[in-house]
């Protein structure tokens, strides 16, 4: 899924950054390959009340509804926890997508 960047305002009031986390050393990935569980972490970080607000209401409707994503409040908005294995290393990119296209609709409801 792409997103149309015209769709996002130029001063949208969401933040989102994403990170891989892993157990694994440098010296397994290398040595080794991707034999280790990954976690995926998105970060929709507020700039404001509003917002803040408005990430801890989807927040909590994406933890119910989502029992394989963890979402975790944080004083700056919320993070989105997925642990993925070697079989859905594909998933990284539907998984981007897929947290672009949220921000899209939070950003549109503010």
């Amino acid at each position: 899924m792409n997103i149309d960047k015209n769709l996002i305002p130029e001063k949208a009031q969401i933040d989102l950054s994403f990170q891989l986390e892993s157990s694994a050393t440098l010296w397994d990935r290398i040595f080794e390959g991707f034999e280790s569980e990954v976690t995926l972490v998105s970060r929709f970080e507020a700039k404001d009340k509003k917002s803040l607000k408005l990430l801890y209401r989807f927040g909590s409707k994406i933890q119910k509804k989502f029992k394989t994503c963890k979402v975790e409040p944080k004083s700056y908005g919320i993070v989105i926890i997925r642990d993925i294995d070697e079989e859905q290393k594909e998933f990284i990119n539907e998984w981007i997508d897929l947290m672009k296209s949220l921000r899209c609709e939070i950003v549109n409801c503010i």
